[in-house]
Protein backbone atom coordinates (compact mmCIF):
# COMPACT_ATOMS: atom_id res chain seq x y z
CA UNK A 1 0.00 0.00 0.00
CA UNK A 2 1.22 3.34 -0.90
CA UNK A 3 2.02 6.22 1.30
CA UNK A 4 -0.80 8.98 1.56
CA UNK A 5 -0.11 11.97 -0.55
CA UNK A 6 0.14 15.49 0.89
CA UNK A 7 -2.64 16.32 -0.79
CA UNK A 8 -4.98 13.47 0.82
CA UNK A 9 -3.48 13.89 4.56
CA UNK A 10 -4.76 17.68 4.12
CA UNK A 11 -7.80 16.56 3.17
CA UNK A 12 -8.71 14.34 5.77
CA UNK A 13 -7.58 16.55 8.38
CA UNK A 14 -9.01 19.45 7.01
CA UNK A 15 -12.13 17.27 6.51
CA UNK A 16 -11.84 16.15 10.34
CA UNK A 17 -11.01 19.64 11.31
CA UNK A 18 -14.36 20.72 10.10
CA UNK A 19 -16.38 18.19 10.72
CA UNK A 20 -14.95 18.26 14.71
CA UNK A 21 -16.01 21.46 15.04
CA UNK A 22 -19.69 21.86 13.73
CA UNK A 23 -20.69 19.20 15.96
CA UNK A 24 -18.80 20.66 18.79
CA UNK A 25 -19.35 24.23 19.07
CA UNK A 26 -23.18 22.72 18.58
CA UNK A 27 -23.37 20.72 21.52
CA UNK A 28 -22.26 23.67 23.16
CA UNK A 29 -25.07 25.59 22.11
CA UNK A 30 -27.67 22.73 22.24
CA UNK A 31 -26.98 19.54 23.40
CA UNK A 32 -24.94 19.56 26.24
CA UNK A 33 -25.17 16.52 27.49
CA UNK A 34 -22.95 14.87 24.86
CA UNK A 35 -20.42 17.12 25.83
CA UNK A 36 -18.49 14.76 27.71
CA UNK A 37 -18.24 12.25 24.49
CA UNK A 38 -15.77 14.90 22.71
CA UNK A 39 -13.17 14.02 24.96
CA UNK A 40 -10.63 11.69 25.14
CA UNK A 41 -10.72 9.12 28.14
CA UNK A 42 -6.53 9.82 28.55
CA UNK A 43 -6.78 13.83 28.63
CA UNK A 44 -3.67 15.66 29.37
CA UNK A 45 -4.67 19.50 30.11
CA UNK A 46 -7.98 21.28 29.78
CA UNK A 47 -7.56 25.08 30.60
CA UNK A 48 -10.82 27.83 30.36
CA UNK A 49 -9.75 30.83 30.78
CA UNK A 50 -6.43 29.51 32.66
CA UNK A 51 -8.61 27.59 34.81
CA UNK A 52 -7.78 23.73 34.51
CA UNK A 53 -10.93 21.45 34.23
CA UNK A 54 -10.11 17.64 35.17
CA UNK A 55 -11.68 15.92 31.91
CA UNK A 56 -14.59 16.06 29.65
CA UNK A 57 -16.99 14.89 32.22
CA UNK A 58 -16.29 18.27 34.57
CA UNK A 59 -16.11 20.15 30.85
CA UNK A 60 -20.00 18.71 30.68
CA UNK A 61 -20.94 19.48 34.23
CA UNK A 62 -19.87 23.39 34.01
CA UNK A 63 -21.64 23.67 30.61
CA UNK A 64 -25.20 21.60 31.86
CA UNK A 65 -24.87 23.31 35.37
CA UNK A 66 -23.33 27.13 35.48
CA UNK A 67 -23.14 28.28 31.83
CA UNK A 68 -25.96 30.53 30.54
CA UNK A 69 -26.69 29.29 26.90
CA UNK A 70 -24.42 30.24 24.42
CA UNK A 71 -23.84 31.16 20.65
CA UNK A 72 -21.03 30.65 19.14
CA UNK A 73 -19.59 32.19 16.11
CA UNK A 74 -16.71 30.68 14.65
CA UNK A 75 -14.78 33.30 12.05
CA UNK A 76 -11.86 31.27 11.45
CA UNK A 77 -10.47 27.23 12.07
CA UNK A 78 -6.87 26.09 11.15
CA UNK A 79 -5.47 22.84 11.85
CA UNK A 80 -2.12 20.93 11.23
CA UNK A 81 -1.06 17.42 11.43
CA UNK A 82 1.13 16.94 14.54
CA UNK A 83 1.63 12.90 14.04
CA UNK A 84 0.91 11.57 10.48
CA UNK A 85 0.91 8.05 12.10
CA UNK A 86 -0.40 8.44 15.62
CA UNK A 87 -0.55 5.11 18.26
CA UNK A 88 -4.13 4.96 18.44
CA UNK A 89 -5.28 2.93 21.48
CA UNK A 90 -7.17 -0.09 21.57
CA UNK A 91 -8.61 -2.45 23.65
CA UNK A 92 -5.62 -4.45 23.70
CA UNK A 93 -3.07 -2.20 24.17
CA UNK A 94 -1.80 0.06 20.73
CA UNK A 95 -2.57 -0.31 17.41
CA UNK A 96 -0.15 -1.79 15.49
CA UNK A 97 1.79 0.62 12.64
CA UNK A 98 0.74 -2.29 10.07
CA UNK A 99 -2.69 -1.48 10.96
CA UNK A 100 -2.80 1.98 11.02
CA UNK A 101 -5.17 3.82 8.28
CA UNK A 102 -4.94 7.47 7.27
CA UNK A 103 -7.28 8.64 9.89
CA UNK A 104 -4.39 7.38 12.67
CA UNK A 105 -3.41 11.01 13.20
CA UNK A 106 -3.34 13.00 15.46
CA UNK A 107 -4.71 17.22 14.70
CA UNK A 108 -3.86 20.51 16.82
CA UNK A 109 -6.42 22.39 15.69
CA UNK A 110 -7.17 26.32 16.21
CA UNK A 111 -10.44 28.33 16.19
CA UNK A 112 -11.42 32.07 17.04
CA UNK A 113 -14.62 34.08 16.36
CA UNK A 114 -17.21 35.32 18.78
CA UNK A 115 -19.27 33.53 21.45
CA UNK A 116 -22.36 35.35 23.66
CA UNK A 117 -23.43 34.33 26.80
CA UNK A 118 -27.14 34.72 27.19
CA UNK A 119 -29.84 34.03 24.93
CA UNK A 120 -30.69 37.76 24.10
CA UNK A 121 -29.44 38.56 20.53
CA UNK A 122 -28.80 42.26 22.13
CA UNK A 123 -25.89 40.60 24.51
CA UNK A 124 -22.57 41.92 23.75
CA UNK A 125 -20.00 39.23 21.83
CA UNK A 126 -17.02 38.60 23.40
CA UNK A 127 -13.66 37.43 20.84
CA UNK A 128 -12.30 33.86 21.81
CA UNK A 129 -9.21 31.92 20.77
CA UNK A 130 -9.31 27.76 21.57
CA UNK A 131 -6.92 25.34 20.76
CA UNK A 132 -7.63 21.62 20.56
CA UNK A 133 -5.32 18.46 20.19
CA UNK A 134 -7.48 15.86 18.58
CA UNK A 135 -6.43 11.80 18.15
CA UNK A 136 -8.27 9.44 16.63
CA UNK A 137 -11.07 8.72 19.16
CA UNK A 138 -10.42 4.31 20.19
CA UNK A 139 -14.14 4.10 20.91
CA UNK A 140 -15.11 5.27 17.10
CA UNK A 141 -13.80 1.20 16.20
CA UNK A 142 -15.72 -0.49 18.70
CA UNK A 143 -19.43 -2.27 18.04
CA UNK A 144 -21.35 -0.64 14.98
CA UNK A 145 -20.85 2.43 13.31
CA UNK A 146 -23.87 4.13 15.37
CA UNK A 147 -25.10 7.59 14.72
CA UNK A 148 -23.51 10.53 16.93
CA UNK A 149 -19.87 7.86 17.16
CA UNK A 150 -16.60 10.31 17.20
CA UNK A 151 -13.90 9.73 14.54
CA UNK A 152 -11.59 12.58 16.74
CA UNK A 153 -12.13 12.98 20.70
CA UNK A 154 -10.35 15.58 22.44
CA UNK A 155 -7.24 15.10 24.22
CA UNK A 156 -6.32 18.69 24.89
CA UNK A 157 -7.86 21.90 24.95
CA UNK A 158 -7.09 26.00 26.06
CA UNK A 159 -10.13 28.40 25.71
CA UNK A 160 -9.19 32.03 25.83
CA UNK A 161 -11.23 34.82 26.31
CA UNK A 162 -9.76 37.86 24.12
CA UNK A 163 -11.39 40.84 24.66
Amino acid sequence: MAAPTEDTLTKISTDAATSFIQSFYTALKSDRTSIAAFYSPVTSTILFNGNVVSDGSAVQDIFVNQMPPTHYEVQSVDCQIINASFPTPTAAGVKPASQRSVKDMSLLVIVSGYVRFGESQDLPQRGFSETFTLTPNPAADQGPKAKGKRDWAIQSQNFRLVV
